[in-house]
């Protein structure tokens, strides 16, 4: 039974096209994938299925009686409010008042949420968007609208939210970056591309077949037309004249074929070897021990980072990843132990949380970079700060547009941007993701 449908929908954002007389259908019990580069308008969708938002044209149509739960990017909450109280709220019923409270306290505690009295004040956003999703899960729902469950959770939660989603007895439309998750869980992708949605029954893996399948199908039918192109072209050239029905018919068919606009491709990043020299020295950790509130985090551990390293850190939340991590950058002084970072070492951070401290959103996307350095050196000679940003995807007017415009994609991937315009020759990444390890 189809529960939900977006009919002929346009949206535009900071004017930019979303989406452009496209439709979208959501059946029982389907659990859908929401594919797209960055700025493609996955988060905007999202919105529109749970409400949040409005067409420009078009409608939605959705089932009587139909209840959807909506977990944003970017969850907010009073500070003052305690998590418990902040997890229940809108959820406590007549029907459920006896166990919602027991519920919840299992899911946050499951998500390593235990100070239940703590102020939201004082979380940080990692925790603020586990909270979030207990409070999406906590009540009945007909339609699941989750805007990257997987952010923030260690490889134990995701395995339990996978476990809870592929149970759901909803719909769910969600949208993660962790491919792995996403094969696991859908049953159907939909990929945004240039304002129109491709729909396709499969999971993620048999999508990557099906879209090869489909530009190859764009390619040939291009091709096709320049071949058609060429032929009408000449006839053209030997002075044809629409003085019969047929000549004129011919010459319209010339100009609709010669006007229709070649497909496009999906643009990719582009980075040569950006880094300074690395000298034999490196990073050796020697003997460190760490500790908060008499837990112990990290004791006398010790290692030495070689060149060419990719090294992956594996722990629950509140293993001291992190602190792991800043002890390194000079961030936090280890408790006994020592730390030598040899003298030709630049670290590039890519921190986990990017906040408007870091990216001011009257900032242009240009001068961001260039706060950094104006230019960079690369394998193939000295790159710009604007080159760099059209190497990851940053064109033309976007480059001169203020960073609060961006999608949340796009601020990550411009964040990276300025991590790399450092000329690191050691990157760390903070990023609490199983995806980048499996690269890697």
């Amino acid at each position: 039974m189809n529960i939900l449908t977006l009919d002929h929908i346009t949206k535009s954002f900071q004017n930019r096209k979303l989406l452009e007389d496209a439709s979208f259908y959501l059946q029982e019990q389907e659990k859908v994938g929401v594919i797209g580069i960055n700025g493609t308008g996955k988060s905007t969708f999202l919105k529109l299925i749970a409400g949040l938002e409005e067409a420009d044209e078009g409608s939605l149509i959705r089932a009587n009686h139909v209840v959807v739960r909506y977990l944003p990017q970017t969850p907010v909450f009073e500070d003052n409010m305690t998590v418990l109280d902040a997890v229940l709220k809108g959820n406590v019923n007549k029907e459920n008042e006896w166990t919602v409270e027991s519920d919840a306290k299992s899911m946050l505690t499951r998500l390593g949420v235990t100070d239940f009295a703590q102020p939201c004040g004082q979380l940080s956003g990692g925790q603020k968007k586990r909270l979030a999703l207990v409070s999406v899960l906590l009540a009945p729902a007909d339609i699941l609208v989750l805007d990257e469950p997987t952010n923030h959770l260690d490889a134990s939660m995701s395995d339990w939210l996978e476990g809870q989603l592929k149970n759901y007895r909803g719909s769910i439309v969600m949208v993660t970056h962790d491919r792995y998750f996403l094969d696991s869980v859908a049953n159907r992708i939909i990929e945004i591309d240039k304002g129109s949605i491709y729909s396709y029954d499969t999971n993620y893996a048999g999508f990557l077949e099906l879209k090869a399948e489909r530009e190859d199908m764009q390619t040939a039918s291009e091709r096709k037309r320049q071949s058609i192109l060429r032929v009408e072209l000449e006839w053209v050239k030997r002075g044809a004249r629409a003085r019969s029905t047929k000549q004129k018919a011919r010459l319209e068919r010339y100009e609709e074929l010669k006007n229709r606009e070649a497909p496009q491709r999906d643009g990719h990043v582009e980075l040569g070897s950006v880094s300074s020299r690395l000298g034999r020295s490196t990073i050796e950790l020697n003997h460190i021990a760490k500790g908060y509130d008499g837990v112990t985090l990290i004791r006398d551990f010790s290692y030495i980072f070689l060149k060419n390293d990719r090294i992956g850190f594996l722990g629950p939340n509140g293993a001291g990843k992190s602190t792991l991590l800043k002890m390194i950058m000079g961030e936090v002084a280890p408790d006994s132990g020592s730390i030598d970072i040899g003298p030709t070492v630049k670290i590039g951070y890519y921190a986990q949380e990017i906040g408007d401290e870091e990216m001011k959103p009257d900032k242009r996307v240009i001068d961001y970079i260039k706060d950094e350095a104006e230019y960079v050196q690369t394998e193939d000679g000295v790159v710009t700060a604007a080159k760099m940003l059209e190497n990851f995807l940053f064109n033309g007017e976007l480059q001169y547009s203020r960073l609060e415009k961006l999608s949340g994609g796009e601020r990550r991937r411009l964040y990276l941007c300025k991590v790399l315009m450092g000329a690191p020759n050691v990157l760390i990444l903070d990023v609490n993701c199983s995806t980048p390890l499996r690269c890697v």
